[in-house]
């Protein structure tokens, strides 16, 4: 297994629900999937995981360095399931930039508290 790029970001859990409140669905629409927004909004803390979401986002798009790729915020999904952790799924643009430059995994770590939210992201060329 070889890394091919690791990215990491913490953001503020208000400034994501600034954005929400002031931009509402077509900020949620612009960066989340449906999956995703009706996971977080059914939480009483939905603004953390809109943050922490946020953060695993842009922590894969610093790892896999497509920053100027045509990928969106929507090819990137996180998905959380009890007892497994999160997972990042690719779509679109993100998942052809990751074949051409042979990413075959993407592991990630994600964490939040009332106020910041944090991931760590770590893309590999084999699955393990």
């Amino acid at each position: 297994m070889t890394i091919l790029g690791i990215g990491t970001e913490i953001v503020e859990c208000i400034r994501i629900a600034k954005m929400l409140e002031t931009h509402g669905e077509q900020f949620l629409d612009r960066v989340y999937t449906p999956n995703e927004i009706e996971f977080c909004l059914k939480a009483a803390n939905s603004n953390q995981y809109f943050a922490t979401r946020w953060a695993a986002k842009e922590a894969t798009m610093r790892a896999m360095k497509c920053r100027n790729q045509g990928v969106k915020w929507t090819d990137i999904e996180i998905i959380v399931r009890s007892g497994e952790g999160a997972t990042v799924t690719l779509g679109g643009a993100a998942a052809i930039w990751a074949e051409q430059i042979g990413i075959e995994k993407v592991h990630v770590s994600l964490a939040a508290c009332r106020t910041h939210a944090t991931a760590y992201v770590i893309v590999t060329d084999e699955e393990t």
